[in-house]
């Protein structure tokens, strides 16, 4: 059985061809389109398969896609207009929130915050109330419903968000308010509280729920389109999309919870880390995908995933499960500048796909990432990257002066400040994962990947005493491999508010089953038949306002809940620096993630009989210093094997990636083909 994984960056569109018996078949890069975003998927997908050999180009099954539509959506904030109906008295939830202010804007009173996504005249109040229990204290007001409805079809609104007190506990206020609703407009896209999010905490639950409505008029339409578009491609193929929590889901399913698609493809890069991880025996890595607009960072400890509930996205809280991934706006399209204080900066501006860097000749006149690494010799003069894009050193080094009779530099040290600049921005995202964490860098090792991301990853390791780079096969293309390499995955969590202890044990038995009974029905529904379940509780000791999701696993014979509690104050020590063993510990929320198996990563490693010494394809000339160059070996990725060893430093090239190997490095291949480089010395 075979896979495509097609995924859409900002700059490229890249996709793999995975066969499950003996891994890539093939990768490509295409340009992406940012007005025409399902054609540049067809795109890859077709030119993928192209260069695949004839025999290979039958069985392909699926094709899994990870999108940055909401992404963009939710940076760029161009969404729609959208309403929201709450339960009275609720109505300026979402501006109160938790009462916290940005770190930015601490001290300004003056400052307003961010305009909320729903406008004060288009958020409505509803009578109507359930009490805690779930029980009706007043019932719905149904006359004012309708009214709403007509005013959201004279002010033309196509989507709106239901958040009610209490909804979590019974959801036949919102089911019916829905009902209502779609009588009047039956067009009009509808995002319930409890169906997004049946959680406690009103302001999280209704924040989530807006972020649903914003993203549903935008993704929806794409997904239809890319639905239709796959198929007139090629009509025998299923289409999968990445969810933010590291699994895929339907196009159907992703089209009306799109929330869940924020980190859609990043999340691709973890998962592919993840198989790099089991493929090479290192069991603690830490990702970092660069690619033309940020720098994905997220540290995978004992080949385990790490998974968030409190993310955030326009300033308002995401409490679905999402891959826990620091992002930073350091890629190789961010723009180098001089700020209004004369201060020298990088990113976060991105010169995207079009124009792209000075170095692609589309118009480019301000310099990046990417045209430092050319003027430095990193990228070659001539290199074509994608399908359409030839590096032109000329147009890099003129950037560079431009900026640099600003600051007083060469064109060279200019390129030389953007180096150091991103690469000090980046080594700090990594610290904040690790270090930050409670987590000692040095017992990781970097797994690189993204376009540019092996360009920097040696300097990045240096930086933090990292001992290993690894820097797997088509690094510039893996978050597509992630793709092909997905489970399908569906999140369901339940609010359990009492005390963890034995005389909850059956309750939340129960309450897990009825769990993992929705995520079977969703499993089964999309024809996946091999199905596992994951269960795990949030908790925190009594009085706590934030909460550690923990593990449940295992049979749930009686006594389980104490191996609970000991692993959550080890959770709890680990993240906070301390643990009260006699505190009492409370469940928040109960949860089951429902896995779908759709195919097979056990591909066999290559034996290796020895140790070989590949032969360089002549040199390159690195700029290491204002005054000084140096000539380092150069070879070609596809040419080395497993089992090659390349002492020194080093520059390999691929027609996705280039890698910087720096001096006094080890680098082996093993029997996957990743490139494994052991460092000495510090940066």
């Amino acid at each position: 059985m075979k896979r495509i994984g097609i995924d859409a960056g900002g700059t490229f569109t890249d996709a793999v061809l995975w066969d499950e018996e003996t891994g890539l078949v093939s990768s490509a890069k295409v340009s992406s389109r940012a007005h025409d975003p399902a054609g540049a998927v067809v795109a890859a997908a077709r030119r993928v398969v192209e260069l695949a050999a004839a025999e290979q180009r039958v069985g392909i099954r699926d094709l899994v896609h990870g999108t940055t539509i909401g992404t963009n959506l939710s940076l760029e904030r161009n969404g729609p207009r959208i309403a929201l109906i709450t339960t009275e008295g609720f109505r300026d939830v979402l501006e109160i929130g938790r009462l916290t202010r940005p770190a930015h804007a601490l001290y300004d009173l003056l400052d307003p915050g961010s305009a909320p996504l729903v406008a004060r005249r288009d958020r409505f109040e509803v009578g109507g109330r359930l009490d805690g229990d779930g029980v009706e204290v007043e019932p719905l007001d149904e006359a004012a419903v309708a009214e709403i409805a007509e005013v959201l079809r004279r002010r033309g609104i196509t989507s709106v968000a239901v958040s009610y007190l209490y909804s979590y506990r019974d959801a036949r206020h919102e089911q019916r308010t829905a009902e209502i609703l779609s009588a009047v407009l039956p067009e009009l896209q509808i995002s319930l509280s409890s169906e997004v999010l049946p959680q406690v905490r009103e302001f999280e639950r209704t924040s989530t729920t807006v972020l649903n409505a914003y993203l549903k008029p935008v993704c929806a339409p794409y997904l239809d389109e890319l639905e239709a578009r796959v198929e007139e491609f090629d009509s025998e193929l299923r289409t999968w999309i990445m969810q933010s929590n590291g699994g895929v889901t339907s196009t159907r399913l992703a089209a009306e919870t799109p929330v869940n698609l924020l980190l859609s493809g990043p999340s691709g890069g973890v998962v592919a880390g993840r198989l790099i991880s089991q493929q090479t025996g290192i069991p603690n890595t830490i990702t970092v995908d660069m690619g033309g607009t940020s720098f994905d960072v997220c540290l995978v400890a004992e080949q385990q995933i790490p998974l968030t509930t409190t993310s955030m996205s326009m300033d308002l809280p995401v409490q679905v499960p999402t891959v826990d991934i620091e992002t930073i706006g350091t890629g190789g399209g961010s723009i180098a500048h001089v700020d209004s204080g004369g201060q020298f900066l990088v990113g976060p501006a991105s010169a995207g796909a079009r124009p792209g860097p000075a170095a692609y000749g589309r118009g480019g006149t301000q310099p990046t990432v990417t045209d430092a690494n050319v003027v430095l010799g990193i990228l070659a003069d001539g290199t074509l990257l994608g399908d359409d894009v030839r590096i032109d050193r000329a147009a890099a080094l003129a950037a560079c002066e431009t900026l640099g009779r600003e600051l007083g530099l060469s064109a060279v040290e200019t390129a030389l400040g953007i180096r150091r600049i991103s690469n000090a921005a980046m080594a700090g995202a990594v610290r904040a994962v690790s270090v930050g964490r409670g987590h000692d860098p040095r017992r990781f090792a970097l797994s690189a990947f993204g376009g540019a991301g092996p360009m920097h990853a040696a300097d990045i390791a240096l930086e933090l005493a990292i001992p290993t780079v690894i820097v797997p096969p088509v690094a510039g293309v893996l978050s597509a491999v992630g793709l092909v390499v997905s489970d399908v995955v569906h999140n369901h969590a339940a609010s359990f508010m009492a005390p963890l202890g034995d005389g909850i044990e059956s309750a939340l038995a129960q309450t897990f089953a009825e769990l993992a009974g929705k995520a079977a029905e969703e499993l089964t529904a999309e024809g996946v038949s091999a199905q596992s379940f994951v269960q795990a509780l949030d908790l925190h000791y009594s009085g706590q306002n934030s909460a550690i999701t923990v593990p449940v696993s295992g049979a749930l014979t009686p006594g389980w809940s104490a191996e609970v509690a000991e692993r959550f104050h080890r959770m709890h020590e680990q993240v906070n620096g301390f643990r009260v063993d006699d505190e009492q510990i409370d469940v928040v929320v109960a949860r089951v993630s429902g896995v779908g198996t759709l195919t097979r990563t056990d591909v066999p490693p290559v034996e290796i009989t020895g140790e070989t010494t590949p032969v360089a394809d002549g040199t390159r000339d690195l700029v290491v210093s204002a005054t000084e160059t140096a000539a380092v070996p150069r070879y070609q990725r596809a040419d080395l094997r497993p089992g090659d060893v390349i002492r020194g430093a080093a520059i390999v090239d691929s027609d996705n990636t280039t890698v910087v190997v720096p001096p006094r490095t080890v680098t082996r291949v093993d029997g996957f083909g990743n490139l494994l480089m052991q460092l000495e010395g510090r940066a």
